[in-house]
């Protein structure tokens, strides 16, 4: 019988070390040690900065079933806190002496919620950020039906006494149900509720010992959950939640533990015990749990965005000086956050046995990885620095959105929809389709450099921003057939799954919008019909036609046979972003066009133009 005592972290970073000593011992150069090294600190840096309670880890590996799949306690408290809380480390309320009170894990609170549910409901735990919601439930009015003044208006958490009391909830969710039976797309307000009704379900199931499940069954796939164990696995449940409670940190003041309890380690080492032997073929997920815990701890991703940061930073001091160490500094960050980046994403391919590419969140990784890859490439061969700067602005603004706002991207690890468990298909048609988006947001941010040039006073003939404008048109180019083949290959996929080739379907169709935009921008160039400005200009405002295909038709118009992609929220954000971007090209127009103006007359300061400059629109 297998014991997980000691199982964790340290065991994630054992397996971490197998895998370097192996990947070392086949990159022989010293750049590849180099690399492997500083994974290597990061690793360890990350995961030493979860093992600082060491006792707490074997619950963290502790194998519970819950979303269709087998995942360590560790991720499932941190996806029902970030759920219902809105955050995966809970902020106590200040105590009475208002002095503030230290922060609490995931673990800690998903474990109190299972074993005194009855102390949080009277606490501000359950977030509900929507207004026309909290109108509907009359939380931001008082008894007379009046607005509220004071500070409960900006209210975002809620206690479950007043949710679950409130005698307009069941109506709320009632008007959920019938939008739900008669198929309607769910507007904002009613994903709000969508989402309360997800919150406190969650909530009553793990307060009821209905959530997780933590012991396999004998027979079948479906594990008994905490209300369903009995006999002596009951009983080493007890021994475990009274070790925890040993282990909690002590209030000031407060009585020392009874120095008879097990210590969690142990406890935890003897339920699993128990639990594998039910069904010791069900129960052997030692090795997908160590790396699952490996990967929360190590955010490979934030470091990747942060490390990219700094590389951005030192590529464009570089551009005002002539000293080539940033320019060689700014490189190498970028090569050691890449690696970062394609660390995670085969950290996510292993634990999910697909590629990362099933829904928004994992789209928008993915698509800052391919502007890096194809900046890179641009940069070896065209030797132009703004190709490396803006693969990796672009893969700092994709990791911060995918980041921040978790309650739209969701990062959770779920299993495949039924119509994406085709992973030839998946493979080929949603990965070529996706990273043709990275090349399309790398011209994106080329051209807003080319604009900003041209913006500040640089003839658009200039030097500097015709090679801008030339990267610009080599990354359409490159974007322009990978979304053209993307889009046949979708429509060998739609006829392997649905029976036929092409049905106009919404996400179909603003695919191939963004081709034929992108298409004629390109012909428009060869033709001579639109020059440099002409050409930074469509990089920009062609990119909202991606956003379109990419991001409004799966959370805008939520509507047709890719269901599976359906997301909400983030929509005023976007719709803000687009907004801005077109004023921004729409000014810089105006004022490009003015001073061409000015200078053909012979009026005004720039009454002498560069050679071409009248010339070039």
């Amino acid at each position: 019988m297998k014991s997980t005592r000691g199982f964790g972290a340290r065991s994630g970073q054992r397996w971490i070390l197998e895998v370097f000593r192996e990947l070392s011992g086949r990159l022989n150069t010293r750049v590849g040690r180099v690399v492997l090294g500083g994974l290597l600190c990061f690793s360890f840096m990350v995961s030493a900065q979860a093992s600082q309670r060491p006792d707490f880890d074997a619950l963290r590996a502790l194998p519970v079933q819950d979303g269709g799949r087998i995942k360590p306690f560790d991720t499932f408290a941190q996806e029902s806190l970030r759920l219902i809380y809105g955050a995966t480390v809970y902020k106590p309320e200040p105590g009475p002496d208002g002095q503030a009170r230290p922060k609490k894990s995931a673990i800690e609170i998903v474990m109190t919620w299972i074993l005194a549910p009855s102390i949080w409901d009277d606490q501000r735990i359950i977030k509900v950020e929507h207004t026309g919601l909290k109108r509907a439930l009359r939380l931001v009015e008082d008894k007379n039906g009046n607005d509220k003044i004071d500070a409960d208006e900006d209210r975002k958490l809620y206690t479950p006494a007043e949710l679950m009391s409130n005698s307009r909830l069941p109506l709320v969710f009632q008007e959920l149900a019938a939008k739900r039976e008669a198929k309607e797309k769910l507007d904002p307000y009613f994903q709000a509720v969508q989402t309360l009704e997800n919150q406190l379900g969650l909530f009553q199931g793990i307060r009821s010992g209905q959530v997780p499940r933590v012991v396999p069954p004998k027979e079948g796939t479906t594990w008994r959950t905490l209300a369903d164990l009995d006999g002596e696995l009951r009983a080493k449940f007890v021994d475990l939640t009274r070790a925890f409670i040993n282990e909690l940190p002590q209030e000031k003041g407060a009585a020392e533990p009874a120095p008879n309890v097990k210590r969690l380690t142990e406890a935890v080492s003897e339920f699993t015990a128990l639990a594998r032997a039910e069904n010791p073929t069900a129960y052997n997920h030692d090795r997908d749990i160590a790396v699952e815990l490996h990967f929360n701890s190590l955010h490979p991703f934030r470091i990747a965005w942060i490390i990219f940061l700094l590389g951005a930073i030192l590529i464009a001091f570089a551009m005002n000086t002539e000293r080539r160490w940033p320019y060689l500094a700014g490189w190498a960050c970028v090569l050691v956050a890449f690696v970062v980046h394609t660390y995670g994403f085969g950290l996510r391919s292993y634990l999910t046995g697909r590629p990362p590419v099933s829904n928004m969140y994992e789209t928008v990784i993915w698509v800052a990885w391919g502007a890096i890859f194809f900046a890179m490439i641009f940069e070896a061969f065209m030797k132009n620095r703004f190709m490396l700067l803006s693969g990796a602005i672009v893969a700092v603004i994709s990791m911060i959105v995918a980041d921040s706002a978790p309650a739209v991207l969701d990062s959770s690890l779920q299993p495949l929809e039924p119509v994406l468990r085709s992973t030839l298909w998946l493979t080929i048609h949603v990965l070529t389709i996706t990273i043709s988006y990275a090349a399309l947001f790398l011209a994106w941010m080329l051209g807003l450099f080319g604009l900003y040039f041209i913006f500040r006073g640089l003839p658009a003939n200039s030097a500097k921003v015709r090679e801008i404008t030339q990267s610009a048109y080599r990354a359409i180019q490159v974007g322009v057939v990978l979304l053209a083949a993307g889009i046949i290959l979708g429509g060998v996929w739609a006829d392997y799954s649905w029976g036929r080739f092409w049905g106009w379907d919404p996400k179909e169709t603003w695919a191939l919008i963004a081709l034929l935009g992108y298409i004629a921008l390109l012909h428009a160039r060869l033709a001579g019909l639109v020059r440099e400005f002409g050409m930074l200009a469509g990089s920009v405002v062609s990119a909202s036609l991606v956003i379109m295909a990419w991001y409004g038709v799966n959370f805008v118009l939520g509507a047709g046979l890719h269901s599976y992609g359906f997301g909400a929220g983030g929509v005023e954000y976007v719709s803000a972003a687009i907004g801005l971007q077109l004023i921004w090209v729409t000014y810089v127009a105006y004022v490009h066009r003015a001073r061409l103006q000015a200078a053909e007359s012979g009026s005004g300061p720039d009454s002498t133009p560069a050679p071409g400059k009248a010339q070039n629109q």
